[in-house]
């Protein structure tokens, strides 16, 4: 078990003079721009067939060969073949998405964003902020996020999203940008704590991307598709602060579109020990994120790494554990 101290522990201070920006991220970041204003104009297909070409070479990289390996970890139910088709459409879904990236960095954002299926997502998120409620929107590296934050601005949702925020790199910085110009505000995983929580109790939704194993932040090991994984702790610590429940939601594709879903909430059981119920709670989003992947799994960040080595500590206490459904009961 890591710290529980804060939902996103503060990173070392830097030193006063720091390096300069490696020039490959300087070189990423022209890159992006330059295919930024090229994106959804006549000369897109230079635009799409430079994405193929990277999402190609990917495939004999260390990237593809994780790949492989978590695939047959996650759904060793699956036959070898599926789990190459699988590998194949990953790589295709990260071109479709990057592409997705750029275009809505450009006055183009708009026509990308009337690709959205809304369902009955906004009313149910209507209902969730009424009284000026702040709302903890939980979502995975699943379809494209990025998406899914630009579409809830338009419909006027205001908030912060929260992810790493890299030093000396532009590239980092071209992101922060491209959501700055849709009106959707970026936070860092190491602002302070106060600053999230303002966000919530200001009436905001606060977007956290809460599906990757992230050594740097407080985490606990529990389940996720079916192995032991480092999971953060901070959605956990954000809901028992604000009192506020967790909202899964994604944005998947469906054809040349997408569709938003908005599902049930989670409720921290405040009844029962305070680490058992943060973790059931986390194991119930683990299990949402789950359930999500082995549906679409063609649409998850399958290259990043998830499952590390446990610890012997972490594995005993998971085999010695109930199974949730007897700990704690799922949120309706």
């Amino acid at each position: 078990m890591v710290r529980h101290d804060a939902p996103f522990p503060r990173s070392c201070v830097m030193a006063e003079s720091t390096p300069p920006e490696p020039w490959r991220r300087r070189l990423r970041a022209r890159a992006l721009a330059g295919l930024a204003q090229l994106a959804g104009s006549p000369a897109d297909p230079l635009v799409r067939a430079t994405l193929w070409s990277i999402a190609f070479g990917a495939r004999f990289t260390r990237y593809d060969a994780l790949v492989r390996r978590n695939l047959a970890l996650a759904l060793p139910e699956r036959s070898p073949e599926e789990r190459e088709r699988v590998r194949v459409a990953m790589w295709t879904h990260t071109r479709r998405i990057f592409h997705e990236w750029l275009v809505l960095s450009t006055p183009r954002a708009p026509k990308l964003l009337d690709m959205v299926d809304l369902g009955d997502s906004v009313a149910r998120l209507r209902e969730h902020a009424r009284g000026g409620r702040g709302m903890l929107l939980c979502t995975a590296h699943i379809g494209n996020w990025e998406l899914l934050a630009a579409r809830l601005r338009r419909e006027g949702f205001d908030g912060a999203v929260v992810g790493y925020r890299k030093r000396r790199d532009s590239s980092a910085d071209w992101l922060v940008e491209m959501r700055a110009s849709l009106g959707v505000r970026s936070l860092a995983q190491d602002d302070s704590p106060r600053e999230l929580l303002g966000v919530l109790r200001s009436g905001g939704g606060l977007g956290l991307l809460c599906d990757l194993e992230v050594k740097r932040l407080s985490g606990t090991w529990l389940p996720f598709l079916g192995s032991p994984a480092l999971t953060m702790t901070a959605p956990a610590a954000l809901a028992r602060a604000s009192g506020l429940a967790l909202i899964p939601l994604r944005c998947v594709a469906r054809g040349e579109g997408y569709e938003l879903r908005v599902e049930d909430p989670l409720e921290l059981e405040r009844s029962t020990d305070r680490r058992a119920a943060e973790e059931a709670l986390l194991e119930r989003l683990n299990d949402t994120y789950s359930r999500w992947i082995r549906r679409d799994p063609e649409q998850w960040v399958w290259y990043r790494p998830r499952w590390s080595e446990p610890p012997q500590e972490a594995r005993e206490r998971l085999a010695a554990r109930a199974p949730l459904s007897a700990r704690t009961p799922r949120s309706r």
